[in-house]
């Protein structure tokens, strides 16, 4: 019979072996996070946009008279970590707003330079654009309401950091997209799923998908031209991808997203591959979605009007 000592000492090198099972175990998850600051989650907004709470300014108790002027004005805020140039964002009102019968004064306006949020504090700087001041042009009797409306659109690329591994064990295939792939965008890459390398006489061979999607409540048109038109029943929105890594990789150009999901799929092959560098280790993909701007609501706010 072992003594209590003999069986403490069984106890701890079996304890022993077993982390040193586990510290050589291979581990195939992939990275953790992606290049892209964790400040927002699942944002869907590159850009966000709201009326300035104090102007336009009104209640029920301290509506705008007739014939007095309204100063409406939009605060822009840029969710990514590196600056959009001046020029990149439109912002116009809508509706009643834009009718000058109704409303006199509004003006479509292009913002200046947006800076990026702080990588560190996640701190973001407000820019704030004037499209009034607008003059109610109606006639009223009594109090009533309006709801100020508006849309925003820009031009921005998404630049997209996943993840590629070019092995021939797809136990070996770890996370393709971590979270902090996708920066803050409406248009995302959700998924990515691969294959093994397959082994040829001419190299190694790779196939991969891409998946796509509008996430977000606006719409893609063709550029910044584009913006607040009408657009025709039944259009696709359309972009342009590039992929870019180790090797040659070759996919479609554009992306066209259904009518009802507002996704896409495309398929890619990797060509040329090193056979003899093969491995479990994560190669950096980038995938670039440009060729188009983004529009967008402003959230609306309401004001009182009086005789």
């Amino acid at each position: 019979m072992l003594s209590r000592k003999s069986v403490l000492v069984l106890f701890v090198v079996s304890i022993l072996f077993i982390t040193a099972c586990e510290s050589g175990t291979q581990d195939t998850t992939g990275p953790a996070s992606g290049a892209y600051i964790d400040c927002y989650g699942d944002e869907a907004q590159m850009i966000t946009a709201e009326f300035d709470p104090f102007a336009p300014v009104s209640s029920l108790d301290s509506p705008y008279g007739s014939g007095e002027e309204i100063d409406v004005e939009v605060i822009l805020k840029n969710k990514l970590p590196y600056d959009i140039d001046e020029g990149k964002v439109k912002v116009r009102l809508t509706g009643e707003s834009a009718i000058n019968t109704i409303f006199a004064g509004a003006h479509e306006t292009t913002a200046g330079q947006l800076f990026g949020s702080d990588v560190d504090t996640c701190l973001e700087e407000e820019v704030t654009v004037d499209v009034g001041p607008i003059t109610y042009a109606g006639t009223t009797t009594t109090k009533i309401s309006k709801e100020i409306t508006g849309l925003y659109c820009y031009d921005e690329p998404i630049v997209v950091k996943a993840f590629l591994y070019f092995t021939k064990d797809v136990n070996e295939i770890g996370t393709n997209l971590p979270r902090g792939s996708n920066p803050p965008s409406s248009i995302q890459v959700t998924d990515i799923q691969q294959n093994p390398v397959n082994i040829g006489t001419a190299g190694g061979e790779m196939r991969f998908k891409i998946f796509l999607q509008n996430i977000g409540t606006g719409r893609i048109v063709e550029n910044l031209n584009q913006c607040f038109e009408a657009g025709e029943v039944g259009d696709r929105e359309e972009l342009k991808i590039n992929v870019q890594g180790a090797y040659n990789i070759e996919c479609p150009d554009t992306v066209k997203l259904s009518r009802d999901e507002k996704t896409d799929v495309i398929s890619c092959i990797v060509s040329d591959i090193d056979t003899t560098n093969l491995g479990p280790s994560a190669i950096e993909t980038t995938i670039i979605l440009s060729g188009f701007a983004y529009e967008d609501e402003i959230p609306p706010t309401t004001i009182w009007l009086e005789p």
